[in-house]
């Protein structure tokens, strides 16, 4: 049986991929802040320190899957989330790789946002801090600004930081991939809907396809990547978000 960690499992994405792995037969080991196999506070030193050695304790050492999606949604504070988005991210995927190095046809996914692309609203000193791991700086930069600012730099360094980790994980013989969701059905949207500062730029979102995404469809793109039939997709952001990113950067590749 395969034994894959999920980051977040106890609400929206991060439980329906919980599900949709398990409907594979996949064990997951969950870990979240509340109401999890593991309850860890991935904002702190000690939480990601008890995430990490109760999930290597959990698998005994040996994992085949690792699931980063844990997350502060753009209504948080600018420090939760940088501590969260970013920092609570990348150390539980670094602090996990030997495992995955020991795991059958391992892989990992982050899970970042379609926010992330957006390029006007990057802040260069604040990637950089991400990407050196200074974390106390990247709070400093990131003091005062409002919560979307640092949802969106928080999330597109972690796509940034998987893919300058491409060479190192594939030598490992370890896969790892970015997912990009747009506007996606889970209580997260429900809250940035409902607030009268976060609504309009979510319903201003470009979305060719003309809906939102069930949390599931997320998953299933997830356990795709994860599985053997992505085993030649490494270093990859896969935008799930009905062709927004396209829209807005129709020349990126």
């Amino acid at each position: 049986m395969r034994s894959i960690v999920v980051t977040g499992s106890g609400s929206g994405l991060g439980a329906a991929i919980g599900r949709r792995l398990e409907k594979e037969g996949v064990r997951i080991i969950g870990i979240d802040i509340h109401g999890a196999e593991i309850e860890a506070d991935l904002g702190t030193s000690k939480g990601r320190e008890h995430a990490i050695s109760a999930s290597l304790e959990a698998s005994a050492g040996r994992l085949d899957g690792v699931v980063s999606c844990a997350g502060v949604g753009p209504y948080g504070e600018a420090k939760d989330i940088t501590r969260v988005n970013y920092f609570g991210a990348i150390e539980m995927l670094d602090g996990l790789l030997d495992a995955l190095a020991k795991g059958e046809a391992p892989a990992a996914v982050a899970i970042s946002s379609v926010g992330g692309a957006v390029q006007a609203l990057a802040i260069p000193e604040f990637l950089d801090a991400c990407h050196t791991g200074d974390e106390s700086l990247a709070q400093q930069i990131m003091d005062g600004k409002d919560g979307n600012t640092a949802y969106v730099n928080a999330k597109r360094a972690l796509a940034q930081a998987c893919r300058r980790r491409a060479e190192k994980w594939g030598q490992r013989g370890v896969r790892l991939n970015i997912v990009a969701p747009g506007t996606m059905e889970t209580p997260m949207l429900d809250k940035l809907l409902a607030d009268p500062d976060h609504a309009p730029a979510i319903r201003a979102l470009p979305v060719p396809l003309g809906r939102s995404a069930p949390a599931e469809e997320v998953a299933s793109t997830v356990a795709f990547l994860l599985g053997p039939d992505a085993r030649y997709v490494h270093g990859t952001v896969l935008f799930v978000d009905g062709g927004a990113q396209a829209v807005m950067y129709p020349d990126q590749i």
